[in-house]
């Protein structure tokens, strides 16, 4: 019998551009959507299973970071919208690419979806993202802009300014990455905030 959350991440890692030869990787990615949404409680354990992996090992020295090449991650996002006082659970899935060589990220999320089960359309993506290899003594930093907008199950537009921040890898072959989303969503023009969480794996 095939482990359902195996399929799964298996599924997501092929949503991303895979690596490319020597100039590294692409810093646009394909829609992390899979055919078929994913429900809140199937993001939560594809979180859970990238999770043990990723808390199991340490942060990647720096000089284990390849300066060429690349990287496709996966895995899954999970937070909150917190807006006016009501705070919003939300999950979603992410792929990201990573250009070793040229220290640049990019990506994208989507399948978001609520606690409650509602849907949110559309996709959010990773801008400007770099590979800051000097910001941090301890390890390679990441950061991108993340910005997009989408459309909730009662029609409301979302607006998202945030950024990916408080990142980095994980493990001797930088198998994971971690961080922060945070920043500012708009619901049809009511500034909120956007909390989430991420966890990938390659």
């Amino acid at each position: 019998m095939i482990n359902t959350m195996t399929s799964k991440l298996a599924l997501l890692a092929t949503l991303g551009l895979a690596a490319c030869g020597g100039t590294g990787v692409p810093v646009a990615t394909t829609n992390p959507v899979p055919a078929e949404r994913l429900s809140f409680s199937e993001i939560a354990d594809i979180a859970d299973e990238v999770n043990g992996g990723f808390n199991a090992v340490a942060i990647t020295p720096k000089a284990l970071v390849p300066t060429a090449g690349g990287a496709t991650y996966s895995g899954a996002v999970g937070g909150t919208i917190a807006v006016q006082g009501n705070v919003t659970d939300v999950a979603g899935v992410m792929a990201m690419d990573v250009d070793f060589g040229r220290d640049e990220v990019g990506g994208l999320l989507g399948n978001f979806v609520t606690r409650a089960g509602d849907d949110i359309d559309g996709t959010l993506s990773l801008r400007n993202g770099v590979l800051n290899r000097r910001s941090n003594s301890q390890q390679v930093a990441i950061f991108a802009d993340v910005n997009g907008n989408l459309r909730s199950a009662a029609g409301e537009n979302l607006s998202v300014d945030a950024r990916l921040r408080n990142s980095g890898f994980k493990g001797n072959n930088v198998a994971f990455v971690g961080g922060d989303i945070e920043g500012d969503i708009y619901v049809d023009g009511v500034r909120g905030d956007l909390d989430l969480r991420t966890q990938l794996e390659r």
